[in-house]
């Protein structure tokens, strides 16, 4: 189980870019220092920052769609360590990459598997990781996109407690390994804006094969998204439906779908509290501003994770709901760094901080 006392320090450090009169030929930057405490890591120091890259599309199209790169760096007094970069980039002919490069150090959760796990009681372990997951997608049209997503995943389990949870369980993956998973990926996108959409739907779907390295096994995922405003333009209402679901007996158990975390149902005590072979979820959430760059948001979902589809019951679905702030950091991009505080089934919480929205 995880205690945290944190501060979180979210001051920009360096904006770059100038006022426009259109929000496409200009980039833009923003950096903030992180600093947050935790007892299984001690002091912890980092910097998290966002580029919007100004719009080098030669294609006609009614939808703004910019390129991002969010790079995020975590040290901790006791040698742990986290490095992300986040790079979402359309390319002048409008083809789209996505790809997420992360270096893992930490110490993690392990409740068990499946959707009745204790959130009191759990084990720390370490997660050392080295991952580019991520997706190509050729435009068939300024709609549907069609490509291939990929994953490619080195770990190691390390600090396992002996007699613990972990070791009693035994979970596949629990000696880690590699693994490098392909398969085909479509899109359906009609957001008028990716950064901070006001209407339109969002569908993505991939099928993924794991069959290079340690493991083998298959991954269905879909994310169904809809904006929309309602009496007027500042009042933005955003649905999701998500799920995925694995096929196959040989899945890492630190590759098993995730119900929360801090784009998922937020108020659950710990993202990897519930975790099985199946899942799904859906969420809404009503966006607003308020005065100079502050606004906020109400949000609320609701969902499970299962062992098999048939095994989903209505009457166990975690729910949860909560509030969130928003300041925007580059205005004329219209980005946000958000602060939710979600609450969750059983007198579960959390707080969650983020560059843009959750989804």
């Amino acid at each position: 189980m995880r205690n945290y006392l944190f501060l979180l320090l979210l001051v920009p450090l360096i904006i770059l870019g100038q006022e426009t009169d259109t929000i496409s030929n200009q980039g833009s930057f923003a950096a903030f220092p992180a600093v947050s405490y935790a007892p299984e890591t001690s002091l912890q120091i980092g910097a998290v920052g966002i580029w919007v890259l100004k719009d080098n599309s030669v294609l006609p199209s009614a939808f703004q769609r910019q390129s991002t790169i969010t790079p995020y760096v975590v040290y901790t007094l006791k040698k742990q360590s986290i490095a992300v970069v986040n790079l979402d980039y359309y390319f002048p002919s409008g083809q789209n990459l996505t790809a997420s490069v992360r270096y893992y150090n930490f110490p993690d959760s392990y409740f068990g598997i499946g959707n009745e796990n204790d959130p009191d009681i759990s084990e720390m372990y370490t997660n050392r990781f080295v991952q580019l997951e991520g997706q190509f997608l050729h435009p068939l049209n300024e709609k549907f996109f069609i490509g291939a997503a990929y994953d490619a995943h080195f770990t190691k389990i390390k600090k396992v407690i002996e007699g613990g949870l972990l070791e009693t369980d035994n979970p596949i993956g629990i000696n880690g390994g590699g693994l490098f998973g392909i398969g085909p990926a479509l899109r359906f996108d009609t957001r008028d804006y990716t950064i901070y959409p006001t209407k339109g739907y969002f569908i993505s779907s991939r099928l993924m094969y794991t069959g290079i390295g340690d493991f083998n096994y298959t991954s269905f995922l879909l994310d169904v998204r809809k904006y929309f405003s309602i009496v007027n333009d500042r009042n933005i209402i955003a649905l999701q439906f998500r799920s995925q679901w694995t096929g196959g007996t040989d899945i890492p158990f630190y590759k098993l779908p995730q119900l929360a975390g801090d784009e998922r149902l937020r108020g659950i005590k710990n993202a990897s509290l519930y975790r099985d072979r199946q899942m799904m979820y859906t969420q809404v959430e009503y966006r607003r501003p308020l005065f100079w760059r502050f606004g906020m948001t109400l949000f609320a979902g609701i969902g499970d994770v299962a062992q098999n589809i048939e095994d989903f019951d209505a009457t166990e679905f975690k729910y949860v709901a909560g509030i969130g702030g928003r300041m925007l950091i580059i205005p004329e991009r219209k980005l946000n760094i958000r602060v939710d505080l979600g609450f969750g089934k059983g007198g579960q919480n959390g707080i969650y901080v983020g560059i843009s929205e959750a989804f």
